[in-house]
């Protein structure tokens, strides 16, 4: 209304306009060229995009599209958060379409794999709805996984087993072979000298090799 009453064009807005910033405001003129400094609509456009709500529900869709949750977080507290980050980034939107928005943002950011799978499965309409359901599928969910650990956790004991039986055949296969050399050896023993591992017929101290032996 000023502007109007004085009769101000474009350019004498963007000086009053520049003069009364301060702070994080003012710094946005050292962002402008020289020509937008004095444009007032490319003044006013940079400042709303900065600080304006167009510019904060951007950044709110943002953080919902990247939103997780965490590893000591709640699914109370994390549906909470979704649907007050939901509400500031959709609030233009008509009510239905936002809860749908925020229900499905809620999945996504689900942590636990299994549970965000049933959640996709199930007919929930809202982000409470989907709590709800969330809620009576933990118990089976957690039973499932437990049965899961003990199974590979008997797995494991009867590959070991296994694993141990075939270690102790070796063993007695090897103890088998041993006896059976040591009495092999035993039995090679020379008749003329008396030593063992060869025969009379290859006997060294023999000196035809054990052909001539004395007749009785």
């Amino acid at each position: 209304m000023v502007a109007e009453a004085n009769g101000w064009n474009s350019q004498v807005k963007a000086f009053h306009l520049a003069a009364s910033l301060r702070g994080d405001a003012a710094d946005i003129l050292e962002t402008l060229p020289e020509a937008q400094r004095h444009d007032f609509q490319a003044l006013s456009g940079s400042l709303e995009l900065r600080f304006g709500r167009k510019c904060t529900k951007e950044f709110r869709r943002l953080q919902l599209k990247y939103r997780y949750q965490k590893v000591s977080e709640s699914l109370q507290e994390l549906a909470a958060y979704i649907q007050r980050l939901s509400h500031l980034a959709f609030s233009d939107y008509p009510v239905e379409t936002r809860q749908d928005l925020a229900l499905q943002h809620f999945i996504d950011s689900v942590r636990d794999s299994e549970t965000q799978k049933a959640l996709r499965l199930a007919d929930a309409k809202d982000i409470g709805s989907a709590l709800v359901y969330a809620h009576k599928m933990e118990a089976p969910l957690q039973a499932t996984r437990r049965d899961r650990h003990s199974i590979k956790a008997v797995a494991a004991i009867d590959s070991d087993s296994h694993f141990l039986k075939q270690i102790e055949g070796l063993r007695r296969k090897i103890r088998c072979l041993e006896e059976l050399t040591g009495v092999r050896n035993t039995k090679i023993q020379c008749w003329t000298c008396g030593a063992a591992r060869h025969i009379r017929r290859n006997c060294p101290t023999s000196r035809d090799g054990g052909n001539n032996l004395p007749l009785h």
